[in-house]
């Protein structure tokens, strides 16, 4: 029996309503992950970040069903109190930190691999029998596409799991496949859209770039693609998988995508259509990188704007695609690294009882 499993898989959530039936959205996604995990027989690991919870509302964690058992799988369940949330600018209008609860996760996974997983979304059992060949690359990024669908609650509740993998695949969908960068960039191409959802890589590289960048607001803005570009200038190299390997996302009106707008003062939006006409491109991202415009505005978050896309993700990824190395911003207790969390274990894996299990 292994010591140490082969896949950890991240999932982070607070109950404050994000939709109305977010919880049903993300026990079920849950209770999915975990039989699809059993019945491959992949030792692996579920770790569900808890943040910032709210103080009148349960959690989540305490309402989820009862697990799929079997032995391969654990889950663990990590309680990110209040303390940790205020810290950052915007906490006030917006109670997540994705990147920051992410982190928690990332940092005390204990799978040779280890992928972010958004809480409601599933993944495709080509993805799985991908991992459980267990003949991943140390060094690789592992990548695959989104589609986003049309999930009825009626759906999630009714429906056994392979049921609803089928209904997830007859679904009509939006695929959030790989898309070109503007050639003005100068930055590597890599496929970066929707990559938050599932970015695959060895233990050892989420501790090389120490998990998500984050800033000093609740934004979360590019850490998915800067940590994506931060790894391949450290060594890195990107696969993706072939199409049948789909992550399902249902839709609703508050993807975060959604919820971002630019804005513009007069004479960004005059310079930006002057440069534009003359086709000039590249000096176009360069005055938008050291201007930082046009910045970006979250619904909900209305007192903080976020950099330009040029300022803070275009201008460092295209230093590192040109040999800079990537300064880390964040310290070596990253993930709140060398902090006391409150942890539960929900599933306990065969493999969890074994000696030499990994310690964080």
């Amino acid at each position: 029996m292994n010591a140490q499993p082969y896949v950890t898989f991240v999932s982070y959530f607070r109950n404050d309503n994000y939709t109305n039936d977010f919880v049903l959205r993300v026990k079920r996604a849950t209770r999915f992950l975990v039989g699809q995990l059993q019945r491959a027989a992949l030792d692996a690991e579920v770790i569900l970040v808890e943040w910032n919870p709210p103080p009148d509302r349960p959690l989540i964690i305490e309402s989820l069903d009862a697990l799929p058992q079997g032995g391969h799988v654990s889950v663990r369940a990590i309680v990110v109190g209040k303390e940790h949330h205020q810290t950052f600018i915007g906490s006030q209008e917006w109670g997540m930190n994705p990147a920051a609860a992410a982190n928690i996760g990332l940092r005390r996974a204990q799978g040779r691999f280890v992928s972010p997983k958004a809480a409601d979304t599933y993944l495709s059992n080509e993805i799985i029998v991908t991992i459980a060949r267990r003949d991943l690359h140390e060094n690789a990024l592992y990548r695959c596409d989104r589609c986003d669908v049309s999930l009825s609650a009626r759906d999630l509740e009714e429906l056994e799991d392979d049921s609803l993998l089928a209904r997830l695949e007859s679904l009509d969908s939006t695929r959030h496949s790989r898309m070109p960068h503007p050639p003005q960039w100068y930055i590597r191409d890599l496929h970066t859209n929707a990559c938050g959802d599932f970015l695959l890589m060895s233990r050892k590289m989420w501790h090389t770039v120490r998990g998500f960048p984050l800033d000093s607001t609740v934004l979360s803005l590019d850490c998915d693609s800067l940590i994506m570009h931060a790894a391949a200038a450290l060594g890195s190299h990107e696969i993706c998988l072939p199409p049948s390997c789909r992550i399902f996302k249902g839709s609703h009106a508050r993807l975060f995508t959604n919820r971002i707008t630019q804005v513009w003062s007069p004479w960004q939006s005059r310079l930006d259509r002057f440069l534009a006409n003359l086709g000039w491109w590249r000096v176009q991202t360069l005055c938008r990188s050291l201007f930082d415009y046009p910045t970006r505005k979250v619904r909900g978050v209305e007192s903080v704007l976020g950099p330009s896309i040029e300022r803070n993700f275009v201008k460092p990824a295209e230093q590192w695609a040109h040999g800079t190395v990537p300064q880390l911003s964040q310290p070596e207790n990253w993930g709140l690294g060398d902090q006391s969390l409150e942890e539960r274990v929900l599933c306990q894996a065969a493999w969890g009882t074994a000696s030499g299990a990994v310690v964080t």
